[in-house]
């Protein structure tokens, strides 16, 4: 297995993904993100979507990188999106109704504490 395998391995089985869920992500076969795992082909034309997925930096899954800097190669926020999009609609519609709620609260803080000077 190589070194991109080996760590694409590690950072979807640190998740509990399946193979299939991955390459769902990804829009390809399961087949097709196996041979990434086992090293038979290189995810040349797909690495900016897989470094994107599991929050990592590209070079990192390559192996160009030794250590997984998840928190430098991306904020928190794109990994709060990424976390965002992976909701049911359901779980969706529950978060924006809470930020929106959170929001309100702060802006009206904001304003009143505005006023008062």
């Amino acid at each position: 297995m190589s070194v991109t395998g080996q760590r694409l391995r590690l950072l979807r089985e640190e998740r509990k993904w399946s193979q299939e869920a991955v390459a769902q992500k990804l829009g390809i076969s399961r087949t097709a993100y196996n041979k990434y795992e086992s090293g038979v082909i290189q995810p040349v034309r797909k690495i900016k979507e897989l470094a994107a997925i599991f929050g990592v930096s590209a070079d990192y899954i390559l192996g160009s990188a030794s250590d997984n800097v998840e928190a430098d190669a991306v904020p928190k926020v794109h990994r709060q999106v990424r976390k965002y999009m992976d909701l049911s609609d359901n779980g969706r519609e529950i978060v924006d109704i809470t930020l929106d709620a959170v929001y309100e609260r702060e802006e009206r803080r904001n304003n009143s504490s505005h006023n008062e000077n």
